[in-house]
């Protein structure tokens, strides 16, 4: 593996997850109500108020009623890079393949781009097909969890103004949603890369507001395995806003020591996370960061740290559950694979329709791990 790849897989991924065009706008002066949507197509809400993006532009989400009434709802938090510090930050910023490490605006238009997934809405396997959905894209760069405005300095001399408001964001559409879906009877709070640690980040604001539903968490190719020095994290001011955890030192922030408190504060809900064995974008963060002297070494440090977390939580938290896949795919909630992975022949999509349904399947690990398991998906 290079830092190339990384590069590129992780920027295909971010343009895969964000691009969206054509939908309904709702400007932030006149924000709908549910009744004002139409059934089976997205609308695009922009809130105003402390929102912003990365470099000051409007955040919008986006809001689909499912194509027949339905009390189920899932708020899933979309993926899109992150940076720490006045080099990665800055807007000249640009890895081996001329692009920045994160998603800087929302994404405008249309629902176009989501279609894979949970976001295929005609295959029958979908196990979510019947859900409301409310998706929350990140472009602040700082995971769905930051709420601070920072003067960055580039080693260059460029001088520029982040908002690092993903925390602000995200709870600006979980407000409209509670608001607007007052009752559900089932809730799926979930995200891919940096959408994972938003749907564990903001699970016990969303739990709390909907105390009579059924509720299940899942965190897809977000383990949150850093390596040992700086946090990230305390740069984008999240701190104040960590649920769960009293932090005598922000650095000091683990995103398995959340899933352990939020499994115990609620063991009513289930909580799990979702991971490919290799997963090419988070061991490429995890190089970056600095865990390791060279991508394979990273690599295998990565490896050891998700193992060792994912059976920590397995191991302690009765309400937990995950499933590592073979491979290196980066998400698989949003794309295609989730219908045709396996692991030992059973289908990745039964697991989780299992999970989504409240049955708490077991935790699975694949045995054959380096390559993907596949199946027809006829």
């Amino acid at each position: 593996m290079q830092k190339r790849f990384f590069f590129l897989t992780l920027l295909g991924l971010l343009a895969a997850l964000t691009l969206l065009a054509g939908s309904t706008v709702m400007a932030q002066d006149a924000l709908p109500a549910w009744s004002d949507l139409t059934a089976g197509e997205w609308t695009e809400i922009a809130p105003g108020g402390d929102t912003a993006c990365a470099y000051g532009t409007d955040f919008r989400f986006y809001v689909r009623p499912a194509a027949q009434p339905t009390d189920k709802l899932m708020i899933y938090f979309a993926g899109g890079g992150a940076c720490w510090n006045n080099d990665t930050c800055a807007p000249s910023f640009k890895g081996p393949d001329g692009n920045p490490l994160f998603v800087s605006a929302a994404p405008e238009g249309s629902s176009a781009a989501l279609t894979g997934g949970f976001f295929d809405y005609a295959n029958e396997a979908n196990p979510v097909a019947d859900y409301n959905a409310v998706y929350v894209p990140v472009c602040t760069a700082d995971i769905h969890t930051g709420d601070a405005v920072i003067e960055y300095e580039s080693s260059e001399g460029e001088k520029y103004t982040m908002y690092h408001k993903g925390a602000v964001n995200a709870t600006a559409a979980i407000d409209w949603a509670t608001e607007n879906v007052a009752a559900p009877t089932d809730v799926l709070l979930a995200g891919c890369s940096a959408g994972a640690y938003g749907s564990i980040f903001h699970a016990p604001h969303v739990i709390d507001s909907y105390a009579d539903a059924r509720i299940v968490q899942l965190g897809d190719a977000g383990v949150g395995i850093m390596p040992a020095g700086d946090n990230p994290l305390v740069s984008w001011n999240y701190g104040p806003n960590v649920p769960l955890l009293t932090l005598d030192d922000p650095a000091d922030f683990d995103i398995k020591d959340l899933y352990k408190a939020a499994a115990q504060a609620y063991p009513e809900v289930t909580f799990s996370e979702v991971t490919s064995y290799l997963d090419v974008v988070q061991i490429g963060f995890y190089y970056l960061l600095g865990g390791g002297a060279t991508p394979e070494e990273a690599g295998a440090n990565w490896l050891l740290g998700m193992r060792s977390s994912l059976s920590g939580l397995s191991g302690s938290q009765r309400n937990f559950r995950s499933l590592m896949y073979g491979g290196n795919l980066h998400c698989i909630t949003p794309r295609a694979e989730l219908y045709n992975t396996a692991i030992e022949g059973q289908p990745v999509v039964d697991w989780v329709a299992n999970l989504v349904s409240g049955e708490t399947p077991r935790t699975l690990n694949c045995s054959n791990c380096n390559t993907a398991e596949t199946i027809s998906s006829e």
